[in-house]
């Protein structure tokens, strides 16, 4: 004989819920979607209806409609229709298509003329691109990130925003940095518009990143004015040359030098590399702690005779960390490169980093040194 299973029913389970919230809630709630599938939650019931148009955050995502046309026109109509006595918090906006200049414009202008706080651009643009002084002035934005498809976004002006925290921007060409209030500030695959010398003012900074990508800053100079900064990363093909004065809280460093990346593999070329990554290191004399990439490594095992010739960089250095990357064939680390690292820093710890693949036993591993 076949069981029936019973359920009991709960007195008032069949209620809407969801419906009596206070609309703040439900606007903050429908904030973490796209805000394709924010808008069209307006056919569930008249309370839905224009509810998505007090939203805090926009999302324009670039895979939310399959042409250009369809894209701009809804993110057209969202702007128009939406509530404008509601300031905007965040505005995300990616786009995979080529985009013009008037159009992103108008999109940057509603999200700066409502007060937003943080600002996500991630774009397919190419050209030159100027932020309205009006933009600069904005006393609400706080953190602001721009990244660029395939070609430069170029920015003639300087940047300078007042109250700006965080700043990211990757494949961006712009004149000078200088913001006043940021602390963390990172470069990825960006150069100088115009310029032989790249200027980064930032009193407030503490953390710096810079990547050069596909595109290498060997024939720029970086000039840094950051007296509070205390970390400080760097990756390439090529040592960067970098200017800044004593840095007496710069205490974590990161260097990595891509070998494989260079054009030339002239020896001429490599000792002026060399050279030049010690010059970079002098830099650092106050880190205490300090990474290094094999591929880093190798280029200061080169030429031996040029180490033998230079003092020890780091005179208060406690950590030391190799990191290894998948690519890295040598992973021994040559006397000569650990007497000029470890010499004014007998007692500092060191160990090794490895990719989630090399050693069988756990990332970071004394006894594989």
């Amino acid at each position: 004989m076949k069981r029936t299973r019973l359920i009991r029913k709960i007195p008032g389970d069949d209620e809407d819920r969801l419906s009596e919230l206070p609309d703040c809630v439900l606007c903050y709630i429908l904030s973490f979607l796209d805000t394709k599938y924010a808008v069209q939650t307006c056919v569930l019931s008249k309370r839905y209806k224009n509810l998505w148009s007090s939203l805090p955050n926009l999302n324009f995502d670039k895979n939310s409609l399959k042409r250009l046309s369809s894209f701009t026109k809804f993110v057209d109509q969202v702007l128009t229709l939406r509530d404008n006595s509601v300031k905007v918090n965040d505005f995300k906006f990616s786009s995979r298509w080529a985009i013009n200049s008037y159009f992103l414009r108008k999109v940057v202008n509603y999200a700066m003329s409502h007060g937003v706080q943080g600002l996500n651009l991630d774009i397919h643009y190419d050209g030159i691109f100027d932020f309205l002084e009006s933009w600069h002035s904005s006393e609400s934005l706080k953190t602001f990130e721009l990244k660029s498809y395939v070609y430069f976004v170029q920015l003639r002006n300087p940047l300078s925003f007042p109250k700006l925290k965080i700043l990211h921007l990757e494949g961006v060409s712009f004149e000078h940095l200088s913001c006043p209030s940021v602390r963390d500030l990172t470069l990825i695959g960006c150069a100088p518009y115009k310029l032989d010398t790249w200027n980064i003012n930032a009193p407030q900074l503490t953390k710096l990143t810079i990547t050069s990508g596909c595109f290498e800053l060997v024939a720029f100079k970086v000039v840094v004015s950051a007296p509070r900064l205390t970390s400080f990363c760097y990756s390439g093909s090529r040592p960067l040359s970098l200017s800044m004065g004593e840095q007496s809280g710069l205490e974590v460093i990161s260097i990595d030098i891509d070998r494989y990346g260079w054009w030339e593999r002239k020896k001429e070329v490599e000792k002026k590399v060399a050279l030049d990554l010690v010059n970079l290191l002098q830099l650092f004399h106050n880190a205490k702690s300090v990474t290094l990439s094999l591929g880093t490594i190798e280029v200061l095992s080169l030429f031996p005779g040029l180490l033998a010739l230079e003092r020890s960089p780091f005179a208060n250095m406690k950590s030391l960390k190799f990191k290894a990357s998948r690519k890295c064939s040598n992973l021994g680390i040559p006397a000569h490169v650990m007497t000029y690292l470890l010499n004014n820093s007998s007692q500092a710890e060191f160990f090794m980093e490895w990719p989630s693949n090399r050693c069988p036993r756990h990332k970071r591993c004394k006894h594989c040194l």
